[in-house]
């Protein structure tokens, strides 16, 4: 698949069949993650947790009001350092950029993802799943990514199917 055919299909699927996802697609997805770019090169600072045991991501979402990661048997959550008491806004961009490689790669693999942050306010309070799952010390979840198969086939497009106002100067 085209890169730009990958960013046309790409979208958020909130609802993935049961059916896992072989571990060559995950290390490829993965890959894509290692290969962002991040702010000043400092990937030092970014930390990359794949889960595909579907009683730990349960327990994440037990921490929620809902059930956030919608049945995806695998959620890879992006971590970041701390820079004193909170992560700097440089890390939100970079981890955005991790995860939007690692959506476009599952989407030109013929997988579905949804990007996810609401979970992960309710995790990061959780000290005892936090060192469950090995978030490093002094990192802390900033954005995660549902990945899987969808239950309903994708809608395809040829094109985007968002306008955003744009001047051209």
């Amino acid at each position: 698949m085209s890169m730009q055919k990958a960013i046309n299909q790409r979208q958020a699927v909130r609802d993935f069949a049961a059916r896992k996802v072989a571990s060559s697609d995950l290390d490829e997805i993965l890959d894509a993650g290692q290969a962002a770019p991040v702010g000043m090169g400092e990937y030092e600072k970014f930390h990359l947790t794949l889960l595909t045991d579907t009683s730990v991501i349960s327990r994440i979402e037990s921490d929620s009001v809902s059930t956030p990661y919608y049945g995806a048997p695998a959620v890879i959550i992006v971590s970041a350092q701390k820079q004193g008491a909170s992560v700097g806004a440089m890390e939100y961009v970079s981890a955005g950029t991790i995860v939007e490689n690692m959506a476009l790669t599952a989407t030109a693999r013929g997988l579905a993802s949804c990007v996810i942050m609401g979970a992960l306010g309710p995790l990061s309070k959780d000290t005892q799943l936090l060192a469950d799952i090995q978030i490093p010390q002094n990192f802390v979840p900033v954005i995660s990514l549902a990945v899987g198969y969808p239950n309903k086939p994708q809608v395809t497009l040829e094109k985007s199917r968002h306008e955003i106002e744009t001047d051209k100067i």
